[in-house]
C-alpha cells in the first residue's frame, strides 16, 4: 500500500514538473513574439524575421505568426516568402479577412495573371462551409447526424400513430439532406488541408515543361511568386503541377516551396 501511495506521489511531482517546465517554454515564446513584434514597429523587418523564426524552430505554429512573418517580408519587397507565410496562416485560419486582403493586395503585383477557371457553384459552397468547422469538427457533427437519422428511422419503423409518422417521415428527410451536406464537407475539408498540396514559385522566371527533363518543350513561362497545386512528382525531381485555369506542366522541384 506505501508502495502505491509512492508512485502516485512521483507521478504527481513529475506531472508538476513537466507543468512548470511548459508554462516556461510558452513564456519564453511569448516574449519572443513580443520582441519580434517590437522589432517590425521599430522597422527592423529582417531581425524581426529571425526572431519569427527562432519561434518555428521551437516548433510553435499560429496564423498569427504566420501572418507578422509574411507582412515582414513584404516591407522588406521578398514577395515570394510574403504570399508563402501568408497562405500558411490561411491554412491554419480560412477566414481571416486582414490575412485574405493582404494576400489580395500582394497577389495583385505579380507579373503573372492568370485567370482561374471558376469551380461549380456546389463546390464553391462546399469550399465556403468547409473553412466555418475544422475538418474533425465537420466529420463529428456528420457522425451526430447519422445517429439522429436512425434515431428517427427506429420511431417511424416501430411506431403505429399516423401523426408521429408523419413527423418521423419529413424528419428523415431533414437529417438525411443535412447527413450528406456534412460529409461532403467533412471531405472537402479533408482534402484541402491534408490531400492536396499547392506550392509558391521562388524562381525568378521559369519554364514549365511538357514533360519532367530539361529537354521537353517549354509550355509557358511563370514568375515567382505564383501559387501552384501540386499534383505529380517524377523521381523526387521534377514535380508536376496544375495552373488555377487548369493547365499543367512540369517543374523542377528546386524551383518551388510548398505551402
Amino acid at each position: 500500500m506505501k508502495a502505491k501511495y509512492f508512485y502516485l506521489f512521483i507521478i504527481s511531482i513529475l506531472l508538476f514538473s513537466q507543468n512548470c517546465f511548459n508554462q516556461e517554454i510558452n513564456q519564453t515564446l511569448n516574449d519572443k513574439f513580443q520582441e519580434a513584434n517590437y522589432l517590425y514597429n521599430d522597422s527592423k523587418y529582417e531581425k524581426s524575421i529571425e526572431k519569427y523564426f527562432e519561434i518555428i524552430d521551437a516548433g510553435f505554429h499560429s496564423p498569427e505568426l504566420y501572418f507578422n512573418l509574411a507582412n515582414s517580408y513584404y516591407k522588406i519587397n521578398d514577395i515570394p516568402n510574403s504570399i508563402l507565410f501568408y497562405e500558411k496562416s490561411l491554412k491554419l485560419n480560412h477566414s481571416d479577412k486582414d490575412v485574405l486582403n493582404n494576400l489580395e493586395m500582394v497577389n495583385n503585383a505579380l507579373v503573372d495573371d492568370i485567370i482561374e477557371v471558376p469551380e461549380s457553384l456546389m463546390d464553391l459552397k462546399l469550399s465556403q462551409l468547409s473553412g466555418i468547422l475544422t475538418y474533425s469538427n465537420w466529420g463529428t457533427l456528420s457522425i451526430l447526424l447519422s445517429f439522429g437519422f436512425l434515431f428517427f428511422f427506429v420511431i417511424y419503423l416501430f411506431s403505429t400513430k399516423p401523426l408521429i409518422k408523419r413527423i418521423t417521415f419529413i424528419s428523415l428527410f431533414v437529417f438525411l439532406f443535412t447527413t450528406i451536406i456534412t460529409s461532403q464537407t467533412a471531405l472537402k475539408s479533408y482534402e484541402k488541408n491534408y490531400l492536396e498540396e499547392y506550392a509558391i514559385i521562388f524562381s525568378a522566371k521559369i519554364e514549365i515543361k511538357a514533360e519532367p527533363n530539361d529537354r521537353s518543350d517549354n509550355l509557358l513561362t511563370l514568375h515567382q511568386g505564383t501559387k501552384v497545386k501540386i499534383i505529380d512528382n517524377f523521381n523526387n525531381q521534377w514535380i508536376k503541377i496544375k495552373l488555377v485555369n487548369g493547365q499543367e506542366g512540369w517543374i523542377n522541384k528546386n524551383e518551388i516551396k510548398t505551402i
